[in-house]
């Protein structure tokens, strides 16, 4: 088992997903072939919600590629592993360099279609970690997204359709009501 796969096999558990995602993880891991690299139509990322515990917000984003609002994440590059993409993903989304220097727990795996032709990507399978931020930590670029903003959660729900992104806005109730 590769590097990455023993990574990403370490954080399924039944705590952070339903049973039918944690079968298809597993499913997948064994195919091989995990990053974006390796197989354009289906593959792992990383998402990853910031959050402000004193303002009561999280950070979204409007993404390009996709036109939906979203929590920022990426793809997870072939040799890369988990920590390496979330900080790449901070680094290139919101101008924070190695915002993780130890090993952090996700809160959360789902499993998104894609659809759409303008990318090759048909399936995501997401790693999503909870970051916690401050306002003025933030550099957004806009190389990757139209707009982006803190929201309470309801702000965020108004704005994102996005079914994987809505069900980490719910397991974020736990830290922010």
């Amino acid at each position: 088992m590769t590097d990455l796969a023993s990574e990403i096999k370490s954080v399924i558990n039944n705590d952070i997903a339903q049973e039918s995602v944690i079968l298809r993880f597993a499913e997948r891991l064994k195919r091989g072939s995990l990053t974006r690299d390796e197989n354009p139509k289906t593959h792992f990322c990383v998402y990853f919600l910031p959050y402000n515990k004193e303002i009561r917000k999280v950070f979204i984003i409007h993404h390009k590629k996709s036109g939906l609002w979203l929590s920022p994440g990426g793809h997870i590059d072939k040799g890369g592993g988990l920590i390496a993409t979330l900080n790449r993903e901070i680094d290139e989304e919101l101008g924070i360099k190695d915002k993780i220097t130890e090993k952090i727990k996700p809160f959360l795996l789902t499993i998104t279609p894609i659809d759409n032709s303008v990318q090759p990507c048909k399936e995501h399978l997401d790693i999503w970690y909870r970051i916690p931020m401050t306002e003025n930590e933030i550099n957004a670029s806009p190389k990757e997204f139209h707009n982006s903003r803190w929201a309470t959660l309801n702000e965020a729900r108004e704005l994102i359709t996005d079914k994987a992104t809505l069900e980490a806005l719910e397991k974020m109730e736990e830290i922010l009501v």
